[in-house]
């Protein structure tokens, strides 16, 4: 499973131009941090009385988003020489 996983993943890359692909990935990251903040703020805002962990469940499902957006950047401005 996992080499399959690692062959598709290399024939994928390989295959498609790095902008296209790293453009469509971040895009992606971004209007799922984008709803997940909406998400929240609708939350807090017709929900008053919930307990503060279902706020860090937002927050701890945002981390993951947020640091492969950070590096879908650092990698598209490593791309372009700066």
């Amino acid at each position: 499973m996992v080499s399959s996983l690692t062959k598709d993943t290399y024939s994928f890359l390989a295959s498609h131009h790095f902008v296209v692909t790293s453009g469509r990935i971040g895009g992606l990251i971004l209007a799922l941090l984008l709803l997940l903040l909406v998400e929240k703020e609708v939350t807090r805002a017709v929900v008053r009385s919930l307990p503060l962990s279902t706020g860090r469940v937002f927050d701890t499902a945002a981390m993951p988003l947020l640091l492969t957006f950070a590096v879908v950047v650092i990698e598209r401005f490593r791309a372009l020489g700066f």
